[in-house]
């Protein structure tokens, strides 16, 4: 496929998305970011180096979330001259996701996509502990939306470490529906000088490129590792 678009996606707010697009934007240096979150602004912020491109889902009349705006952004993406999207998908936007796809019907939505030589991967993002079950529902919703037709991909985020059970039931449903399971942690030490360190250059949004290398070392192994 010429270009590929990365949808990251979790109905549940605090997951860990705007996370993840952060290291794949560090990673993949020449991908246009897209910020889909109109409630926060914590992508636009932690990316504020890289520009990111705000589009906004909220019908100007209704005040409510525009599923239609999919097809819009879809036509940009098959317009545009650049290869790689990153999307972050704020919780609101990604709790209709799954119900666009069921409703404009998804072999068709691929089948656009295909004949323009774009390929969608949706990366949904699950935690373990309190988050495990909403963040598993929305997976489910995804995976039953989709009905085979796009590429899943589950990304457990390791801040939320599932336990024994939980990660059963997490492996058993990416092998019993064919979805490849990685996971990321940006934050592998969890001692305060690194979580503030990290904390600090996400707020400042500046990127790592001008970080001290013992500054950086924080951040560019679980970028490097990143399996996406």
């Amino acid at each position: 496929m010429k270009k590929k678009i990365h949808f990251i996606t979790q109905a549940k707010g605090g997951s860990g998305k705007s996370v993840l697009a952060f290291m794949l934007a560090e990673k993949y240096k020449n991908a246009v970011l897209l910020d889909l979150d109109d409630a926060t602004t914590t992508t636009m912020k932690q990316l504020a180096y890289r520009k990111p491109i705000k589009v906004s889902f909220l019908d100007p009349v209704t005040k409510r979330i525009d599923r239609g705006a999919f097809n819009s952004l879809f036509e940009s993406i098959i317009d545009a001259d650049k290869e790689l999207f990153i999307a972050d998908l704020g919780a609101s936007v990604a709790e209709q996701l799954p119900k666009y796809l069921s409703m404009n019907g998804v072999q068709v939505i691929t089948d656009i996509l295909n004949a323009s030589d774009v390929h969608l991967q949706i990366i949904c993002v699950v935690g373990g502990g309190n988050i495990f079950k909403a963040t598993m529902e929305h997976l489910v919703e995804l995976v039953d939306a989709t009905l085979g037709a796009v590429e899943i991909i589950v990304a457990h985020n390791s801040f939320y470490p599932c336990s024994d059970e939980q990660q059963a039931t997490l492996q058993d449903y990416a092998s019993q529906n064919n979805l490849i399971l990685i996971r990321f942690d940006l934050v592998k030490d969890k001692g305060e000088t690194a979580m503030r360190t990290v904390e600090n250059v996400l707020k400042d949004g500046k990127g790592i490129s001008d970080l001290s290398p013992f500054t950086s070392i924080y951040f560019k192994k679980p970028i490097d590792e990143l399996n996406l």
